[in-house]
């Protein structure tokens, strides 16, 4: 990996497309930005929801750019949320490098391969961000998350159009439901569910995975659990859906 002290902006950019080519979107999202904002000052979550118009499904972890040394970082602002801010401070070397490493577009980074009634064949997967102590089964319970590595999940899962995240189970409150201490979650990103799918939320105190239940008027997230001691939880006008849970890997280290 680049760091900025050794390595031209314009290498930089080369350099992180050679090895992940999915990051193209995101470097073409970044620099329209940098481009368009006058101060030069941008939110990350502005880069985020720009790169959906080129393609990028996935969530993505821009301290990797600053990593390469193509972006700086350039503080907070609680105002709406805590947001990170970011500087673009190479513009030309980046919009550069973008052209001559055109090529790259489309390619798939973390190739795999699974085994065909003819032979061998590509499998198709993406890498999927997993967050460190984001989630808990057993209460809500969130501590700083942060991208703790990225996991290449099978596309049959992790379908083109969407956008995943990976968190590690912490507690037996959804054990019932197959959800057991230190598995792997994946999740959906999306603000609403059905009656019935298992669910992250984000509650006042921090975020949890529970089954999504109506009784009566009142909508619940109830655990699925052989501890007696968990008990429904009422979804208030305060809470709100993270996502939902695709899968499950068992047991992850």
């Amino acid at each position: 990996m680049a760091e900025s002290s050794d390595t031209s902006t314009y290498e930089a950019v080369v350099l992180l497309l050679r090895e992940h080519p999915r990051w193209r979107g995101i470097l073409m999202a970044a620099l329209e930005e940098a481009k368009t904002i006058k101060t030069g000052r941008f939110a990350g979550t502005w880069v985020l929801e720009r790169a959906k118009k080129h393609g990028v499904n996935w969530v993505p972890n821009l301290r990797k750019l600053v990593a390469y040394g193509i972006l700086l970082k350039d503080g907070y602002s609680t105002r709406g949320g805590r947001r990170a801010y970011y500087r673009m401070p190479d513009i030309e070397g980046v919009e550069k490098a973008l052209n001559d490493v055109a090529s790259l577009s489309g390619e798939t980074p973390y190739p795999g391969h699974e085994i065909i009634g003819s032979g061998i064949a590509r499998k198709s997967t993406t890498s999927v961000p997993f967050y460190a102590n984001l989630a808990s089964c057993g209460g809500p319970n969130m501590s700083d998350a942060h991208v703790e590595s990225y996991v290449d999940v099978d596309t049959r899962l992790a379908r083109p159009g969407h956008q995943y995240y990976l968190v590690r189970a912490d507690g037996d409150s959804m054990d019932l439901a197959g959800i057991n201490n230190g598995d792997l979650v994946l999740v959906r990103v999306q603000n609403h569910a059905d009656i019935g799918q298992k669910v992250i939320a984000c509650l006042a105190d921090g975020v949890t995975v529970k089954e999504l239940q109506r009784r009566g008027e009142f909508t619940l997230l109830v655990p699925r659990s052989s501890n007696t001691e968990h008990k429904p939880i009422l979804l208030s006008e305060d809470a709100e859906i993270q996502g939902i849970v695709v899968a499950t890997i068992p047991n992850f280290l």
